[in-house]
Parts: structure tokens; sequence; C-alpha cells
């Protein structure tokens, strides 16, 4: 997406990556983005500006006010969040006393001179947050003179990574420079994982951050495995590119034996990124040899490591409940029912709050995948379900004994995927007993979307298309 944007000279691109900004507090936070912000604003008027005499001195001038403000903000980040001044004022005062005397025949009268003094104390609050709020008329109009002398391109900003940030810190983030876009020509692009990512949240009796579908609009950067066919297709695009580019004589057809290349893309879970990093493990080990299903299990199960790290570092104190809700998973699922794949009832997911968060936090971890978000048990009970299967890594060995591996997509004779809908399924209720014993800040992170229905998206050919910039001025894209 990034490469995209940042290729097209139809407008200006920031981009800015939040994982350098992940242990800064806020509002400390948004003072180093719009750092940034300023700073490559900076560069990009010295270079696309015109050299009539006009708008270089009007380039300059707001070149110097941005250096300007750049200094202020960076005096500005080593004051305290909030603090309380006492101001001590005195107020002279001059003025004249009179007085009079009258004895018998005669009379006397005199005045004297006396200075006074008043001693005023007051204490002043001072909110650095509320200082920068302050500021957002000013930013605004700054930007849109940015972009006038930029020839009224529209500015992206392109904050990369948002889940780096803390989860509470996330919706005043995106509140903030959603507010800076607001009739200016300035949009913004926020890329991070979806159930890592908390961009919206209600205080009291105000609103802080972005509703989806009404101010930001989604767009999936990853193919999901409930299209395998197209997943398939777009991961052989995809090698075929990297071989281009390398300028290797290669065809993928060689380079795997059986089910390898398909077990390839379901080791993935759809995202490119894994897939490109596994081909390459598999390459170096293979020496030359065709790359088969057994080669593309012993690395996924090497590389199990790293998601479980990756869980560690991302999920701060909800790690430890999100392991025991895993393990009772694939308890079930892979030593007991000897398969990878479990559905979960659609009714369950929507009473089940905290179940269904820890759900989407195991599938934004890439441990478990969603396969099919809407289908029917075998035998059929009425109800709804979503089906997910265990990320290839989890499993113990290459070679499982009395295992049945259920492959999205599968399909029988009649086309019904008779094997899906068969497999087990995973009852919230019992899936939390297995982590109660590890209490997480997951409670609190769920309670203000309790009540919130958010309306159904565009679809993402749609999501792009905005005639008037005052009508889409925000997006999200999920890696």
């Amino acid at each position: 997406m990034i490469n995209s944007i940042t290729k097209v000279d139809e407008h200006v691109d920031i981009s800015l990556n939040l994982e350098d900004f992940k242990d800064i507090t806020f509002p400390n936070i948004v003072i180093h983005v719009l750092l940034g912000t300023f700073n490559q604003l900076k560069e990009k008027i010295k270079k696309r500006t015109s050299w009539y005499k006009f708008w270089r001195r009007k380039a300059k001038k707001l070149v110097d006010e941005l250096e300007k403000d750049c200094k202020k903000l960076e005096k500005y980040i080593h004051e305290p969040d909030e603090e309380v001044r006492e101001i001590n004022a005195k107020e002279a005062y001059q003025g004249e006393a009179s007085a009079s005397a009258k004895v018998s025949a005669l009379s006397a009268t005199g005045k004297e001179k006396f200075d006074s003094s008043l001693e005023i104390k007051r204490t002043l609050a001072r909110s650095k947050l509320e200082h920068l709020k302050l500021e957002l008329t000013k930013y605004k109009e700054k930007i849109s003179s940015i972009s006038a002398v930029l020839g009224n391109k529209p500015i992206f900003l392109i904050m990369d990574d948002l889940y780096f940030v803390p989860k509470d810190t996330q919706p005043e983030l995106v509140d903030y420079f959603h507010r800076l876009t607001k009739g200016t020509n300035l949009f913004i692009k926020v890329a991070s994982i979806k159930y890592r990512s908390k961009i919206y949240r209600r205080a009291k009796d105000r609103y802080i951050g972005v509703e989806l579908g009404h101010d930001i609009f989604e767009i999936d950067m990853d193919y999901a495995l409930d299209n395998f066919e197209e997943l398939q297709s777009f991961m052989r695009q995809l090698l075929n590119k990297a071989i281009e580019q390398s300028k290797a004589r290669v065809e993928i057809d060689l380079l795997f034996a059986g089910d390898g290349f398909s077990q390839l893309c379901l080791a993935s879970g759809g995202v490119p990124r894994d897939f490109l990093s596994l081909f390459v493990t598999l390459a170096n080990r293979t020496s030359g040899q065709p790359i088969g299903k057994v080669q593309v299990n012993d690395v996924a199960i090497a590389n199990i490591g790293s998601k479980f790290d990756s869980m560690k570092r991302d999920s701060g104190d909800e790690d430890a409940v999100l392991q025991e809700c895993l393990n009772h998973v694939k308890s079930l699922i892979y030593d007991e029912k000897r398969t990878n794949a479990f559905l979960i009832a659609k009714d369950d997911l929507d009473k089940n709050a905290l179940g269904r968060q820890v759900i989407r936090e195991l599938v934004d971890l890439r441990l478990i995948h969603l396969v099919d978000h809407n289908t029917s048990k075998a035998p059929s009970d009425g109800r709804r379900y979503e089906a997910y299967i265990l990320d290839v890594g989890l499993y113990d060995n290459s070679r499982p004994r009395s295992f049945t591996q259920v492959e999205p997509g599968q399909r029988d004779a009649k086309a019904r995927k008779d094997d899906l809908r068969a497999s087990p399924v995973i009852e919230l209720q019992k899936l939390l007993e297995a982590g109660s014993e590890h209490p997480s800040g997951m409670d609190n992170q769920i309670q203000e979307s309790e009540h919130k229905v958010l309306p159904p998206t565009k679809p993402a050919a749609t999501q792009k298309i905005s005639k008037k910039p005052e009508q889409l001025n925000l997006e999200l894209s999920f890696e």
C-alpha cells in the first residue's frame, strides 16, 4: 500500500513508522508525530516548489514558520503533561490624604502623599493536551497553505504499525489527527493489525477516535483462507514476481513436489510476508530439491517460536490468557479429535464478547486462521458457525499419525464442505475457563464496544473512491 502511494506524483506523501514511538506516552506521541510530519513537509516544499519568485518567497516563509513550530514542539516535549503554576503579583497605588483643623478663629489644612500595594496570588492549571488542541486551528491553516504552495495537491499522512502503540492511547492518537484532516487537504492512512487495534472508545458523554463505516473505511491487505484458490493464485504471482526480480531462471512447478505449494500457502495463513519468509527458509534447506508437504510442515513448526515471541512482546499482560486458551484449543482439536479444524457458533461469538476478543487476538497473532465466516454444522442444528483451522506450526511433528487435515475450500463430489462442517465445536465459555487463572486487561478493552453495533462497510472496491476530498479523509488498512 505504501509503495503504491509513494510512487504517485499526484499527491504529497508522508510516511511515519509508529513502532519508533511505541514507548512514548500520550500526549508526547502526538508531538513526535507532528514533528515527523512537519519535518517531512519542509523537505517536500523545498523539493517541489516552483522557482518563480512569488512562490519561492511564499515557500520560504512557510518553511521558516514550520521550523519555528518544530522548535516550539521540541521544547514542549520536555514539559510536564500537566502542571499547576502559582502566580504572585503586586499592584501598587499612590494617593493623597487631607486633614483640616479649626481652633477658634484659626484654621489649618494639610495634604500628605502615601504609597500602597496589593499582593495577589492565583493558581493556573496547564495541560499539554489542551495546548495541542488549541493549536489545531493554526496547524490546519498551515496545512492548507502548504497544500496551496504544492499545487493544491492532497497530502497523505501514512501512519504504519499502529498496533505497536498501547491500545489505551490509540483512540486519542487517531482522534487528534482525524481532527487535523477536517476542512484541510490532509488525508490519513493507518496500517495496523485488526484486532490489536482500538481506534474508537466512549468516555462518558464523549466519543474519542473514529468509527468504522462512518469516519474510516477498512481495506484488508491479506488474502483470507476462505477463498483458497484465489489465495494460491495470488501467492503464485507473488513468487513469480520475486523470481523475476532476482533474475533467476526457474519455474515454480519445478520448485515443489506434490502438495508442497498448497501446503506452503496454508502454512502462511494468507500472509504474503509469512509465505515469502517460509519459502526462503525452505529454499535454503532443501538445497535444490523439490519442496514437499513434509518439508513445509518442518519449517512451519520450527518457526512457531517466533509467533509465540510476538505474542509475549505485543500482547502485554494478555499473553498468559491467550496461551492458556490456545492450549485448550490445541488439546481438544489436535490431541483429542486429531484434526486441525473447528467451529464456533456465531451466536456464541455475539454473546460472549471476551471469548470473541480472545479468538480475534489469536487470529491476529496468526496462530489460528479463519477459513469460513458463515457456514453450517454437519449434521445441521439450525445454527450458523465460523470455521477455523490451527496454524500448521502448532503440529507436534511433520507427519502426525491418525490425523485428518482439513484444507480450506476442500469439497466432496457434490461440492459440499462436509469435512469442514463436521469439525468439532469449541464453546467459548469453556475456552475462557481455561484461561481464567490469568486475569488480563481484556475486560476493560471490550466494555466500550459492548453496546456498539458497527454498520456494514462498503465493498473494498468502492472504499477507495471519493468524489470530494472531504467525503473521505481517512483510511485504515490491516496487514
